[in-house]
């Protein structure tokens, strides 16, 4: 479990920050092997959409401004300190000495031109870091000014969408061609449904890594992925089914990896007009009907952590008087009533018609048909009928865009960038382009407004308290799991760590025998 002092409060000063900076320390090869790692996801590295260019920061290929240490904590990236110079302005000290893996330099004007290239190629960046203009005040200082005082820009600058990409990943009109970053990897060789192939960059300004060579083999099948490492055809396989996580732990010949970290799997209601969701006691009456600590059990093996808040309680910025649901099914059966249901014999009604859910999932995570499952035949223990539809991301996102459903049950990582403003924005905020579920509460939105704009401390906790709060009362969504971030490599791997956002493969520090 992540515990509140390993995450720790993240009162992140400028002047701890310029304690922080890393050291610019040579590069130095330590070995020569190629690690093998079998991935539920395609890398996809020849465009920038996909996965909101998530490979290229996981991988370690492109370097961000800022990281995000195994605290969770902001730690120097690109950026050895930062500051703030006015409400509106963020003033970054820039590393010296890096660059690109093509030769050329990484300075201030690299920066800028990475960010705004960014933001004019991802609508979704826009939003993320809310800014008015960036300025390269010198070669190694880079000014952000932002259209509001915004404390969670250097949070956001951790994100995947913004790592800083080499002019050489764009052609002469402006379009993506490759990632060339400053991380410790470089891209090699892409081969499309099959895999992805990087090597060491000898110039790294940070710890140089201990391999040569990764090739990321892209094996959606989650047995196939399993069998992958029982034969030796990989050495490195993540996002393990609960099922084959004890048979490699009793056997000596793996290593299982299995830690908190920063995801939770939740049923997102749609608050709309066509749904019985539109009653917000009918989506407080669900959150009380399902039994987290069975679902955890019967759909993941126990490997999760029953969710009944949108954060964890270990997450810094987590309230702790916050209200949580529990399994009550007599409060549940009252506030149905409220809601003019009745019960006729095992059925929930109301004039005459069955309280139903359709209830839509995905199927390229494995654990979503279990746990989506789960939850239906837990609703219909209580009385509430469900119909459980699987389909691709893209086909289930095309159907909660119409409003076509009850509930989706989804996966996210609401501390992704260790600040509370990424998702309870991106998320739930009446006018955030990813809210599809129709649900909007004018006080939640001044809350969280308000909250990206204040400084860290009190007014700012208690702030997004009651912003939780709300979220919890009106109950837009069913928390149902934890995530438990699970790998696994063969016995002749050493050094891996797994990082609790759930967003680095983390292989720096990783060697064969």
């Amino acid at each position: 479990m992540i515990s509140r002092r390993t995450l720790g409060r993240l009162a992140v000063s400028v002047a701890t920050a310029a304690m922080l900076s890393l050291p610019h320390v040579p590069a130095q090869a330590e070995g020569s092997s190629t690690l093998t790692v079998a991935t539920m996801w395609e890398a996809l590295p020849l465009s920038m959409k996909p996965r909101r260019s998530r490979f290229f920061n996981e991988s370690e290929i492109l370097d961000t401004l800022v990281k995000l240490d195994f605290d969770m904590k902001l730690v120097p990236g690109l950026a050895t300190s930062w500051e703030r110079g006015s409400p509106n302005v963020w003033r970054f000290q820039l590393r010296d000495g890096v660059t690109f893996h093509d030769g050329s330099a990484f300075d201030a004007e690299a920066a800028k031109f990475s960010l705004e290239r960014v933001i004019a190629l991802l609508p979704y960046a826009s939003d993320l870091l809310n800014i008015k203009e960036i300025r390269a005040i010198s070669g190694l200082e880079l000014e952000i000014e932002t259209n509001e005082p915004f404390t969670a820009l250097p949070n956001q600058l951790t994100d995947a969408i913004t790592v800083i990409y080499g002019k050489a990943s764009f052609d002469e009109n402006g379009e993506f061609v490759k990632p060339v970053g400053t991380g410790p990897w470089v891209f090699k060789e892409y081969q499309k449904q099959d895999r992805t192939t990087v090597v060491r960059n000898d110039d790294y300004w940070g710890e140089a890594p201990k391999l040569e060579e990764i090739v990321y083999r892209y094996i959606p099948d989650h047995n196939a992925r399993a069998l992958a490492l029982e034969t030796g055809e990989v050495d490195f396989v993540v996002h393990l089914l609960p099922s084959d996580v004890e048979r490699m732990k009793a056997d000596e010949k793996f290593e299982v990896y299995a830690e908190p970290s920063a995801g939770l799997y939740y049923g997102a209601f749609n608050a709309g007009e066509n749904s019985v969701l539109h009653d917000p006691k009918v989506r407080q009456a669900v959150n009380l009907m399902v039994d987290r600590e069975i679902l955890v059990k019967g759909a993941l093996d126990g490997i999760g952590k029953p969710a009944w808040t949108f954060f964890p309680p270990e997450f810094p910025w987590a309230a702790p008087e916050l209200s949580a649901y529990s399994f009550n099914p007599e409060k549940a059966a009252g506030l149905l009533t409220e809601a003019g249901y009745e019960k006729d014999g095992t059925t929930w009604q109301k004039d005459g018609e069955p309280l139903s859910l359709r209830i839509l999932s995905y199927s390229s995570r494995a654990e979503m048909a279990t746990i989506s499952e789960t939850m239906a035949a837990l609703l219909q223990q209580q009385g509430i009928a469900t119909k459980l539809e699987m389909y691709t991301w893209e086909g289930m996102l095309d159907l909660v865009k119409q409003s076509d459903y009850d509930v989706s049950v989804v996966f996210w990582t609401p501390e992704m960038n260790g600040h509370p403003d990424l998702h309870l924005k991106s998320q739930f905020h009446s006018k955030a382009g990813l809210n599809y579920q129709n649900w909007a509460n004018p006080e939640f939105d001044a809350l969280v407004d308000k909250g990206r704009t204040l400084e860290e401390g009190p007014e700012a906790l208690e702030t997004y308290a009651k912003a939780q709060e709300i979220l919890q009362t009106d109950a837009p969504i069913i928390p149902l799991v934890h995530k438990i971030y699970v790998a696994a490599s063969s016995e002749n791997v050493s050094g891996y760590k797994v990082h609790p956002s759930g967003f680095f493969y983390n292989f720096k520090a990783v060697s064969k025998q």
